[in-house]
């Protein structure tokens, strides 16, 4: 099971996640706080890839 990440947490692995309720993917930097998702406004997220 893949780990959820949530609206304001700050970003453990900066990579490219996966909104859980409509699939948008943003990409996300390590030490910044995930913003929500801007097409559903859901707040939990997955990690689809990592990024250097």
């Amino acid at each position: 099971m893949k780990r959820l990440a949530t609206t304001g947490q700050k970003v453990e692995v900066s990579g490219i996640y996966k909104c859980t309720n409509c699939g948008n993917e943003v990409t996300c930097v390590k030490g910044e706080r995930f913003p929500p998702c801007s097409k559903c406004y859901e707040t939990n997220f997955t990690l689809v890839r990592r990024t250097k």
